[in-house]
């Protein structure tokens, strides 16, 4: 869970990171664009401001090539609107509150609905330079022109920078717009700004341009609507916590990324620029962050389970060699208590009890009873006697084996002559349980170094337990084969057989198998990972050091024992013994 928590929060931080990376640099275009706007803007408005200024003189210079063509614009647009009231008058003559407001929008002050007499109300409230003289819309007043302008030239420009005078087409008269120099500055600023709005708009990802004054009326705008506006807008955000100046817009169907800046060209401050860039191609790079940090989570929560498996298999094995050393120090204070253990009963019962077998050894051969009968069973009782002596001897002896280091002495000797010689040892005990010995193998095998008491001490363990897993009668197969230690496992005519697991396999690449296999009770599976723990057994009278010191003798012949046992079906105890050297082929032994 912890991982899951921490490739979630991951993932999460990783797609914000891409996210601001993304409006960083739409950021940046944009600031761009806004830059650019008021420079260009600025350069425009100044050159109005130099070249409109009062001249004294007729003799002045009339304005820049720049200047005229921006005049020529808001004339154009003087037109419109006067067109545009035209239509309108005819319609619905409006009162004059609604046409006052009107006006406003237009962010005009001076217009005049004119008729031809000049007796007219409203020729009284002309500027005077309109109404001295013939005025400059005579031609548009008596139907011999539609339109006439007056740029403000001479004197009278300090009171009228633009008029334009427009002959109406729904009514008699002329409709008649006169500019002050505040007027004709802010529409051709207004108009210039507005210019390099749509110069920009819809290039890149570019949405919506707005230019709001200090009011926050609307200069300029162009792009497509505005998501507050159409009443898209669903949720408005600051990007940056505590940056007024960029926002992150979803809208119902659209979502947009507005940057809000002072709008300042030429160095004045002329309220603000709102500049929106559509997010369309930007939704679909950060989708694709998304399906990439997911399939990344995935295969690092892949990556890391995989990990833990191995981590935990790891430590499984630590805790198990951990368990396999204390299992080892146990059992080294198992052997150190039971040294001192089987040195005391060697001291204390050892000496009485080989004077008790000497007591009962004289009175079984000196006393004799005159009746036959009565003769057996003393002769059964005294038997038993020396019989349970002698067990406890064995005990003695075992207990001084496990406890005590073994001191061998290795000769040269005939591993089929010690088998031979258990065999004959035990032969009467198979004949009587009606067991079968079958003897399988090579005709010759090299001769070992190794201690012959123990290693017959060993093999008697292993018949022993053969013979008591078979209490009904049985088979043993004894095979006796020389084998050749490969990188693979143990080699023998060209099959392999197991494993041979020692640190003197390398030393030692040839040894002697003996393989002692029965048709016995077998042993169960959980049975078999105890049967070398000191003192289990099965067996009613067992110790449970049988199969411990047969190891423990093998393995000081540097050999290896393996048990093999499936319930109800037998066991195959394998012991492999080292040759001391392949060259030794010569001194066979006799045929098994």
């Amino acid at each position: 869970m912890v991982l899951i928590g921490i490739l979630i929060i991951n993932g999460y931080l990783e797609l914000q990171r891409t996210r601001s990376q993304l409006f960083n640099i739409l950021e940046s275009e944009a600031l761009v664009v806004i830059k650019g706007i008021e420079k260009n803007s600025g350069n425009m408005i100044a050159a109005i401001s130099q070249d409109r200024p009062f001249w004294p003189s007729p003799g002045a210079a009339e304005g820049s090539e720049d200047t005229l063509g921006i005049e020529d614009l808001l004339i154009e647009r003087l037109i419109n609107i006067a067109l545009s009231l035209d239509q309108e008058q005819a319609r619905k003559p409006p009162d004059p509150q609604s046409l006052k407001k009107r006006l406003g929008q237009f962010r005009l002050k001076d217009i005049y609905f004119l008729k031809a007499e000049p007796k007219n109300t409203d020729w009284k409230e002309l500027p005077k330079p309109l109404r001295t003289g013939v005025p400059f819309f005579q031609k548009v007043l008596t139907g011999k022109a539609r339109l006439a302008v007056f740029r403000g030239e001479g004197p009278w420009r300090q009171s009228i920078s633009l008029a334009v005078a427009v002959a109406r087409r729904f009514d008699r008269g002329i409709i008649l717009m006169i500019l002050s120099s505040d007027e004709y500055v802010f529409l051709s600023r207004q108009i210039i700004i507005q210019g390099f709005l749509e110069d920009f708009s819809g290039k890149g990802n570019i949405a919506y341009l707005l230019v709001e004054g200090p009011q926050r009326e609307v200069i300029a705008r162009t792009g497509e609507a505005f998501p507050a506006d159409s009443g898209q807008e669903q949720e408005r955000k600051e990007v940056r916590s505590g940056d007024p100046g960029l926002f992150w817009i979803r809208g119902k169907t659209e979502e947009f990324l507005e940057i809000v800046r002072p709008f300042t060209p030429a160095g004045k401050d002329q309220g603000r620029i709102r500049l929106g860039l559509s997010l369309k191609e930007v939704n679909p790079i950060l989708e694709q962050a998304k399906r990439n940090i997911i399939l990344m989570g995935i295969v690092l929560l892949g990556l890391g389970m995989i990990s833990l498996f191995f981590i935990f298999q790891l430590q499984g094995r630590h805790l198990q060699k951990m368990k396999e050393m204390e299992e080892q120090i146990r059992s080294k204070e198992e052997l150190s208590a039971m040294g001192q253990l089987a040195a005391g009963v060697a001291h204390e019962i050892k000496n009485p009890l080989n004077a008790i077998s000497l007591v009962v050894q004289r009175l079984q051969k000196e006393f004799h009873w005159p009746n036959l009968e009565e003769q057996k069973e003393y002769d059964r009782f005294t038997r038993i006697v020396r019989n349970e002596i002698s067990r406890v001897n064995q005990i003695i002896g075992h207990f001084l084996m496990m406890a005590k280091p073994l001191e061998s002495t290795f000769e040269e000797q005939s591993v089929i002559d010690i088998l031979e010689y258990v065999l004959e040892v035990m032969g009467e005990e198979f004949r009587q349980k009606g067991i079968k010995v079958i003897k399988e193998g090579e005709q010759a095998v090299p001769l070992i170094p190794c201690d012959r008491f123990q290693l017959t001490q060993a093999f008697l363990n292993i018949f022993n337990n053969a013979l008591e897993a078979m209490p009904d009668g049985g088979e043993i197969r004894l095979a006796v084969n020389r084998v050749q230690i490969s990188g693979s496992g143990v080699q023998s005519g060209g099959n392999t057989i197991s494993k041979l697991k020692t640190r003197y396999s390398e030393l030692h690449r040839d040894c002697v198998e003996i393989s002692v296999a029965d048709t016995g009770k077998g042993i169960p599976a959980d049975g078999l990972k105890k049967i070398f723990a000191h003192y289990y057994t099965t067996k009613e009278r067992g110790l449970g050091l049988g199969l411990p010191i047969t190891r423990k003798i093998i393995q000081a012949h540097e050999g290896t024992l393996e048990v093999k046992s499936a319930e109800n079906k037998g066991t195959t105890v394998i012991v492999r013994l080292p040759l001391r050297s392949s060259r030794r082929e010569n001194a066979l032994s006799p045929k098994l």
